[in-house]
């Protein structure tokens, strides 16, 4: 097995090899790389238990190593056991005599002294609100508190059940409790309060009583920058509950974070993996036993409206200790995702927006009946958020659908960047293909990434207008979803660009490196060849004679292939044919598996007289993958 050294052991190790000399030097030597080097190795801490791997608090060895330099920790990673362990540690050294304050210089206190003795003496009291050290079943190492930290990412999710053979050798029972983990994970941010960038992950929030200790811990961290919070709503019953518990909590987060703060992120999963019956038992026995006696406590500098009760309050109310009034002038980024339509109100949304005078990026999210969504978009674009750039929908939710078109509408012209709208299959009543050509139309110069995905609304002349006039689009996926209608000619799937539209004016989008994009092809005369009892034309014995149908449409696919061709900076291409009937008597073929296009990848053949185009995407030097529905073709360096 292969021993590691810290660095004074090594020294003293080979010490016994060099001379006096040799030795200072060495010495020497060794204290500028262990100042140099230090730093820099306990800076980032990853602390995240996996089986079978080294972990930070599986070993003595590292436990102190790490106590030992922990104030040089100013990027935290942590996973809930690691975190409930930490947590316990740091109980056991603050219950030391050496962690009392320390003894007065000469009797006299100076003004760094007293800062120490009071940050010390502050660390030191824990609050009533903080649930109680665990029992000690495991062995408990001291570790001073972290207290400079600027970035932390704590992942919260409920820890699975480890199996007989690989159990993690310091799990501790509050891990399983979500209002015992709550409070710790506030402790640790009152702890830090330098935090720059905060991400709380696969949060568990139960009790309106939580969201008052959270946004009080967040409201006192005056220099965040970034904040991420991800909560986790399981699937199952209490589902009710857990929706008016957290009512709010996205509201109570924005206004607790700093006026610095210039990304917020705010996100709710929902968890269909209970992880085994004994997680899931233990979940839903958080809603039903009573409050532990560290629950029925408040510290005294808490608000004068005190605890919530169970039925009393209204549903509607924040329970937050403190509001930030100043706007938040630097925020840029605002990202409400996943929620559903009953966690926020069309005012909510509005009152947080007052706060956001210089957003460039929002990510709309369901909100609880939109009156007015074209007089709401107006507000929002000219009067609340004038500086928007980015736009982008929430998915798997039709509500704000219209909202988020409207935004785009409402923009002054040239002024959008991105456009991402991943929703499958909605129409925005009201609102015409022309309208939606017109918008793009008008945000043509600035535009660089286009994400369309399932809008009825949007017909083939408007992404020919995308594809013609937006010169400087980067991406654009023009993607469609479910098939609409009964009658084969409503089953028309939307989203696609029909063939003669695709090659009736050059594309201007040359710039672009990442395309998806569907054709819609008429299925006659090449794609029902054999259904239509002719030969197709790869299987008639050369050389090969096209019909004029035949030929006239191999023309129009040469022309689509040599538009494609021109886009000489494209990296990723996803490119898919739909055939459909001109009649509508059929439905359209979808099976992008094996609905090739023809030609495009063969070479054209004068000997047989087989036509190929392949020849026209010679100027594709920097193509990578080239993607259909089921597979993918990998381009390296040797085959372009």
């Amino acid at each position: 097995m292969t021993r590691f050294f810290e660095l004074p052991e090594l020294v003293a190790h080979v010490a016994h090899h060099l001379d006096h000399k040799s030795i200072s030097r060495l010495m020497r030597t060794s204290r500028q790389l262990h100042s140099f080097c230090t730093p820099a190795l306990y800076y980032n801490v990853y602390a995240d238990y996996r089986p079978r791997r080294k972990n930070l608090f599986a070993s003595k060895e590292s436990i102190d190593a790490f106590a030992r330099n922990v104030d040089l920790v100013r990027d935290l990673d942590m996973d809930l056991m690691d975190m409930v362990y930490y947590v316990n540690c740091v109980f056991v050294y603050q219950d030391q005599p050496s962690a009392l304050p320390l003894p007065l210089v000469d009797g006299v206190f100076t003004g760094a002294h007293e800062a120490q003795q009071e940050e010390r003496m502050r660390l030191s009291r824990r609050p009533r609100w903080l649930a109680p050290p665990d029992p000690q079943i495991r062995t408990l190492f001291p570790i001073p508190p972290m207290t400079l930290l600027t970035k932390l990412d704590l992942h919260l999710g409920f820890p699975t059940p480890s199996s007989s053979s690989d159990p993690c050798p310091y799990s501790l029972p509050s891990s399983k409790d979500s209002r015992a983990t709550l409070t710790q994970t506030c402790w640790l941010l009152d702890s830090n309060p330098h935090l720059l960038d905060l991400r709380l992950t696969r949060l568990t929030i139960r009790y309106r009583r939580d969201i008052r200790l959270l946004s009080r811990a967040v409201f006192g961290l005056k220099r965040l920058q970034e904040a991420k919070f991800e909560l986790l709503r399981w699937n199952e019953d209490g589902a009710e509950r857990d929706l008016w518990a957290t009512r709010g909590l996205a509201l109570a987060m924005f206004f607790a974070c700093s006026p610095a703060l210039r990304k917020f992120h705010y996100e709710v999963m929902v968890d269909t993996d209970f992880r085994g019956e004994e997680a899931r038992d233990e979940y839903l026995s958080m809603g039903q036993e009573q409050p532990m006696s560290w629950e029925m406590t408040e510290d005294n500098d808490d608000d004068e409206d005190g605890d919530e009760g169970d039925g009393d309050e209204s549903r509607d109310e924040l329970a937050v200790p403190r509001l930030r009034k100043e706007p938040v002038v630097h925020l840029t980024s605002l990202h409400l995702w996943n929620f559903e339509e009953q966690y926020l109100s069309e005012t909510e949304f509005r009152s947080m927006l007052e706060h956001c005078p210089n957003l460039t990026t929002i990510l709309v999210p369901p909100i609880h009946s939109i009156q007015h969504p074209q007089q709401l978009a107006q507000e929002i674009a000219q009067q609340l958020c004038p500086k928007l750039t980015n736009i982008e929908k929430a998915p798997y939710s039709d509500a704000s659908n219209a909202l988020v078109f409207r935004i785009l509408e409402a923009l002054p012209a040239q002024q959008a960047q991105r456009c991402l709208f991943p929703s499958w299959s909605f129409l925005v009543p009201g609102l015409t293909s022309d309208d939606i050509g017109s918008m793009f139309r008008r945000q043509s110069a600035t535009l660089r990434e286009i994400e369309l995905m399932g809008c009825r609304n949007i017909d083939s002349k408007a992404i020919r207008t995308i594809l013609v006039e937006c010169w400087g689009l980067g991406r654009l996926q023009v993607q469609f979803g479910p098939l609409e209608g009964t009658n084969h000619q409503q089953r028309q799937p939307p989203l696609c660009i029909n063939l003669d539209d695709a090659i009736e004016y050059p594309w201007g989008c040359t710039r672009i490196q990442d395309l998806h994009l569907t054709i819609a092809i008429p299925d006659e005369p090449l794609h029902r060849s054999k259904e239509m009892g002719l030969v197709p034309y790869y299987d008639r014995p050369p050389p090969t004679t096209l019909s004029p149908a035949e030929t006239a449409q191999f023309q129009s696919l040469e022309a689509l292939y040599r538009q494609i061709g021109a886009l000489i900076g494209l990296e990723r291409l996803t490119l898919k044919a739909v055939y459909y009937g001109l009649a509508g008597l059929r439905p359209a073929d979808t099976n992008f598996e094996w609905n090739s296009f023809p030609g495009m990848l063969n070479l054209k053949n004068e000997e047989t007289g087989r036509p190929g185009y392949l020849q026209l995407l010679g100027g594709l030097t920097k193509l990578n993958t080239l993607f259909g529905k089921k597979a993918a073709v990998v381009l390296n360096e040797n085959n372009q």
